[in-house]
């Protein structure tokens, strides 16, 4: 079994003034998921949040910001089209349309230049890799517009390849796998506590984790299956003690090999340690405001291992 746990992430916010997203309501973003080739799983809402966990990751809506994650062999794109339709682009404070590299390119959709190519008929903006063509890493367009990020504005994204296997198990459904054996055995419920939280355990295998608490998140995304296993870590509550937080993440999957990436308000110089050596490092200021900071990380080999059996 193959699934395509890399996602692509789209983050707009309004000027002041516009209308409030989350009076929208349910119906209006269950067509919007579904542009996607998505569909809207379950739900909740905070005072200041509605995250909605869907059939390919995660959707976040506040009245003025939202964020949308799809893996899979979704089309956000299109749904990022029919928001600019809807909402008018001229009312953006800013875009941010990211996507990690596939591992199965060829059961996309779409590629990047695809989607730069549709995007940039509809606004102007400007893109980049983050990350060596032929290893690990995102691309990234923005709508080329000044912005100026709140100095507490932050994301911190964790994706990670290669899963510990006894991590991995406990994501798999059956008989004894159940959503509670996760609360209690998988420590994701605990890496940021006091955060109300929504999951999903999909059959045969995969685990999908919505949090919110005002307007912060976390969210996880769990792809256990032994090709191409993955999991990514997305949250906007980037403490002082940040670190920590990522070798929490990190002693949770024990994945071969990480991604760090961070969003932080141009001129902010935070860096992010991660307990593994360092293979690449990438930083970039965005005229939307924003330094990028993509770090590749990788854990060390002791030995050799058998080859992976491959069968039809």
């Amino acid at each position: 079994m193959f699934f395509e746990g890399p996602e692509k992430k789209v983050e707009i916010a309004l000027k002041p003034g516009q209308p409030l997203l989350r009076a929208r309501g349910r119906k209006y973003w269950e067509g919007i998921v579904g542009k996607a080739r998505a569909k809207i799983l379950s739900g909740m809402s905070g005072d200041r949040m509605d995250a909605y966990l869907l059939s390919e990751s995660s959707l976040f809506v506040t009245d003025s910001w939202l964020t949308m994650i799809t893996c899979g062999s979704t089309d956000l794109v299109a749904a990022i089209l029919q928001l600019c339709s809807d909402l008018g682009k001229e009312n953006f404070q800013y875009l941010i349309y990211e996507r990690k590299n596939a591992m199965f390119q060829e059961y996309q959709p779409t590629n990047f230049f695809d989607d730069l190519e549709r995007l940039s008929k509809s606004m102007p903006g400007k893109s980049f890799r983050f990350g060596d063509g032929d290893d690990h890493h995102i691309f990234l367009f923005h709508l080329d517009r000044f912005h100026r990020p709140d100095p507490e504005d932050l994301t911190l994204e964790i994706l990670m390849h290669g899963i510990d296997n006894q991590a991995a198990r406990v994501f798999m459904s059956g008989p004894h796998r159940r959503k509670r054996y996760i609360k209690e055995e998988s420590g994701v419920w605990s890496l940021m506590p006091g955060f109300e939280v929504d999951d999903h355990l999909f059959e045969p295998m995969g685990y999908s984790l919505n949090a919110i608490k005002g307007l912060k998140y976390y969210t996880i995304h769990v792809t256990p299956q032994k090709i191409g296993s993955y999991v990514s870590f997305e949250t906007n509550q980037v403490e002082a003690d940040a670190n920590r937080l990522v070798k929490r993440v990190l002693a949770v999957f024990k994945p071969r090999s990480c991604d760090v990436v961070l969003f932080q308000p141009a001129g902010a110089r935070r860096d992010i340690k991660v307990p593994y050596p360092i293979k690449r490092v990438v930083r970039q200021d965005l005229t939307a405001g924003y330094r990028v900071s993509f770090d590749h990380h990788f854990r060390p080999v002791h030995g050799a291992t058998a080859a992976f059996p491959i069968s039809l």
